[in-house]
């Protein structure tokens, strides 16, 4: 059951990075990124469109939590699971809608290149 139960979370943890995007690294130990930093650094993003893309994934973030935060005691239950999986999918959906209104085609192509390339390696392009 602690299997399954890991195995949930790494799952569910796995589906809001990609489904919000993916970060370039993780952060080195202690070091911590404001959400969205890496994609104005990766994209070298001017003042107002990196305000944007970080009020972006701020609000991501913070939805994603919400869902893990409701997710606490219900590991166990399908339904709960379900809903949650769905949450976030319907999260990374909205963030990847809001990106694409801030973010040229050029610059979203960039993006989810770099996501193809870095999945399995335990990283992501756009995490925040």
């Amino acid at each position: 059951m602690k299997l399954f139960k890991s195995t949930l979370s790494a799952t569910l943890i796995s589906v809001a990075l990609i489904a919000s995007g993916a970060a370039l690294a993780q952060p080195a130990a202690g070091m911590h990124h404001q959400p969205g930093e890496r994609i104005v650094k990766f994209l070298n993003l001017d003042a107002t469109r990196a305000a944007q893309v970080t009020t972006i994934m701020t609000d991501a973030k913070t939805q994603r939590r919400t869902v893990m935060e409701s997710m606490k005691g219900k590991r166990d239950d399908p339904a709960a699971r379900e809903a949650a999986h769905a949450q976030m999918k319907a999260i990374g959906e909205g963030t990847q809608g809001k990106l694409a209104q801030v973010l040229t085609p050029d610059e979203m192509a960039k993006m989810k290149e770099a996501r193809k390339g870095m999945r399995g390696h335990g990283h992501g392009m756009m995490r925040g």
